[in-house]
């Protein structure tokens, strides 16, 4: 059964996407997934490919600043030639290939992309973990990196490099970074549920995330207030990776230096270098555009 894939996979999930266009072709062709809607007005276009069985997968997000501009044109322009820049390593826990060591060789498609890794992994309700591990190209804002987020419940990381296949290697795991000495509160939530003083805790930070991180936005269509808290590189610090990772609209950030320092009780005492609130709804028109080159073996698609 064909299963539609989305950005939310590499963590650029965005609450607001209206409007969906699926194209199914065979054989050597590609299919694409058009989604368009609102986006904050931090977000910036980016693209990944990377590879999960004999398909490859490409996402591109491309935004702009005026009304009904990225309204569908009357007649389909074709895409230019793709060209052939640097080479990186490429896998998906899609299929495990992450995971197992199974890396492919993917030649990156436009100009300025670079070799990236990027991490996701959540606990979800039940003690249950969603991890995701996918390598290949891309232009995405964060880069050169390393950039990245943990607490208690998720954590998000991102590191590119721009010579051939300098992204191989095993998976990164939060466990393997080093703690540098620093430690944040943790909780996502709301004052009652997630963020509750019985439920933030104190943790250690790792690797290059020494920074204290308080976020407070709102979450989702429900429009209820939702803070996270946890280890931040200084690039969280600005709001954008925040409200593409957690679908957050009308979103502080606020980041410190010293342990402890986003503690819900400092009421901001010690914290600098926070992002200012976006009082309004987004206004960034959104396009989000999925291929995948399907191929056919012995007449069975490979789409699952």
């Amino acid at each position: 059964m064909a299963q539609r894939l989305g950005v939310s996979q590499i963590g650029w999930a965005q609450g607001s996407l209206r409007g969906t266009k699926d194209t199914f072709l065979t054989s050597e062709e590609e299919l694409e997934v058009v989604e368009r809607g609102c986006a904050h007005s931090e977000k910036t276009n980016r693209t990944m490919s990377y590879r999960t069985g004999s398909q490859i997968i490409s996402l591109t997000e491309t935004v702009c600043g005026f009304n009904l501009c990225n309204q569908p044109k009357s007649v389909r322009s074709r895409n230019s030639p793709y060209g052939r820049y640097l080479e990186c390593v490429s896998c998906t826990s899609s299929d495990m290939s992450c995971e197992r060591g199974r890396e492919q060789s993917l030649q990156c498609r436009y100009p300025g992309e670079q070799c990236v890794e990027v991490v996701t992994h959540r606990s979800l309700e039940g003690n249950t973990r969603d991890e995701q591990h996918s390598r290949g190209c891309g232009y995405l804002p964060g880069c050169p990196g390393p950039t990245g987020f943990h607490n208690n419940h998720t954590f998000h990381f991102l590191q590119c490099c721009n010579t051939t296949k300098c992204n191989r290697g095993p998976v990164l795991e939060l466990q393997n970074l080093p703690p540098n000495g620093i430690q944040c509160y943790s909780c996502e939530g709301n004052s009652t549920h997630g963020c509750s003083p019985t439920e933030t805790s104190l943790i250690d930070c790792h690797g290059p995330m020494d920074h204290c991180l308080e976020a407070i936005g709102t979450n989702g269509l429900e429009s209820q207030s939702y803070t996270i808290r946890g280890c931040a590189t200084a690039s969280w610090c600005h709001g954008s990776h925040m409200a593409d990772t957690f679908s957050l609209t009308r979103l502080n950030v606020s980041c410190c230096s010293k342990s402890g320092c986003n503690h819900p009780v400092q009421d901001g005492q010690y914290r600098r270098s926070g992002a200012p609130g976006q009082p309004g709804p987004a206004h960034l028109s959104l396009t989000i555009t999925l291929l995948a080159t399907i191929r056919l073996w012995g007449g069975v698609l490979l789409w699952t």
